[in-house]
């Protein structure tokens, strides 16, 4: 998995037609229970009340999210804490998108986790600096 469908056709638009692509003034991480190349299967706070995309700047400029690109890469920059699972039955995450709004919006970037994170009452979900990948091929 890689750019979301809306962001591949945008950069092939950006250079190939000349046509400008406004970027976000902030990019969120959101959690999914499956696969997608358009943000499907996100958490929804029927299953974990306090569910919310977290801002992968944490309030600082958007450019403090994420490592500038070198060799078709970047990876993420500081610490995201989701609020604790509050659902009732266990969750199991395996994937991820990132999105250019809090809520709704256009994914930009879909991927999976390394391993599933199986969540119960009251678990943390923590991202590490350094364990968001983007790579384009």
């Amino acid at each position: 998995m890689g750019l979301s469908t809306y962001a591949a056709n945008a950069l092939i638009d950006l250079f190939t037609r000349g046509v400008a692509v406004t970027p976000p003034d902030r990019v969120y991480i959101s959690l999914h229970t499956g696969p997608s190349d358009d943000g499907a299967n996100e958490v929804v706070v029927g299953l974990w009340p306090s569910y919310a995309r977290v801002d992968l700047a944490q309030g600082g400029a958007i450019a403090t999210g994420f490592s500038a690109a070198d060799a078709k890469a970047t990876e993420n920059l500081k610490q995201l804490l989701f609020p604790a699972y509050d659902g009732s039955d266990p969750l199991v995450i395996s994937h991820f998108a990132i999105w250019d709004a809090p809520i709704g919006g256009n994914a930009i970037w879909c991927g999976g986790l390394l391993a599933d994170k199986n969540l119960l009452p009251t678990d943390e979900c923590v991202i590490y600096p350094g364990d968001i990948d983007l790579s384009v091929m």
